[in-house]
């Protein structure tokens, strides 16, 4: 079994046709044909029901389809890595973020490409169950991250980017949106409100800095929905699903003119982003990308 076997398989299960995964990888159907066969012998097993009119995945195709993908992809990321370490300021660059970050990243990003048009960036959004599984996996060179999700280890260089808060965001129609933007908010006036919550399975730490927030301030929220990332939570605050605490950033991020921020006093409510990455990192990218972009948060 091979990669390039792989790739064929991966070809054929994603179009169902052997004529044309042959016109993609630039074989004949026939060529195409052997190599699925060939890799259907070293599995001891058929990855594809054929007949004269349609082609169709076996229950093991299937089941086989999302390990030759991950296989595929590790094999490309492992040979980038390479050519990154040979090619200098001609590489490529790995980045995970999470979505509230995109305004500081957007500002880097900005810089590099000036700098280094010639190096390829590719970004990865991740939510925080995933953002602190994702730190610690080589195939990120930098992350944009929360600093509570960053592990305290001295095998990274952490730097901050900005600092945040949580805002109580409301419809922008909502009836306490001028009370509040005169006044300031009162937790008490929420008493009843539908509350969209992030997924405690999706989002722990955001999930567990919300409920700490409201509980020091007397409220007990309403949960009506709860949503797996702070896009679906912005979307539902602006369709009038209900209210939501979210990250200030997210006001420039969503894009919504339907939701209305009143940012939260008080450190609990404090959010601070950092990028960080590998001190070890072997990708002279990730050199050429920190001395471009750390000072300027420095001069900040």
């Amino acid at each position: 079994m091979d990669i390039n076997q792989l790739r064929y398989f991966i070809s054929v299960a994603q179009t169902l046709n052997f004529s044309e995964a042959a016109r993609r990888n630039g074989l004949t159907q026939p060529s195409i044909s052997h190599h699925i066969g060939e890799l259907e012998k070293q599995l001891g097993t058929r990855l594809f029901v054929r007949d004269k009119r349609s082609v169709t995945l076996t229950d093991t195709g299937r089941a086989f389809l999302p390990n030759a993908i991950e296989i595929v992809e590790l094999a490309h990321s492992s040979e980038q890595k390479l050519k990154k370490m040979e090619t200098g300021k001609n590489g490529h660059l790995n980045i995970a973020a999470i979505t509230s970050s995109t305004p500081m990243l957007a500002r880097c990003l900005r810089a590099f490409a000036d700098a280094y048009p010639d190096i390829s960036v590719n970004i990865s959004y991740t939510n925080g169950r995933h953002s602190s599984v994702t730190i610690n996996e080589e195939r990120f060179d930098v992350h944009f991250s929360m600093r509570e999700l960053v592990p305290g280890s001295e095998s990274f260089s952490i730097m901050l980017l900005e600092v945040d808060r949580l805002c109580l965001a409301l419809p922008a129609d909502h009836p306490l949106c001028a009370e509040f933007r005169e006044h300031g908010i009162d937790f008490s006036k929420l008493k009843g409100e539908r509350f969209i919550a992030f997924s405690e399975t999706d989002g722990p730490m955001i999930y567990k800095q919300t409920m700490a927030v409201c509980k020091a301030r007397g409220y007990t929220p309403n949960i009506f929905l709860q949503q797996e990332c702070a896009e679906a939570v912005a979307l539902s605050v602006g369709a009038g699903s209900g209210i939501a605490l979210l990250s200030g950033n997210l006001k420039t991020v969503c894009f919504s003119d339907n939701v209305e921020l009143f940012p939260i006093e008080g450190d609990d409510a404090r959010r601070e982003y950092v990028m960080a990455w590998h001190k070890n990192a072997l990708n002279p990218a990730v050199q050429l990308f920190t001395q471009t972009v750390v000072p300027m948060f420095q001069a900040e």
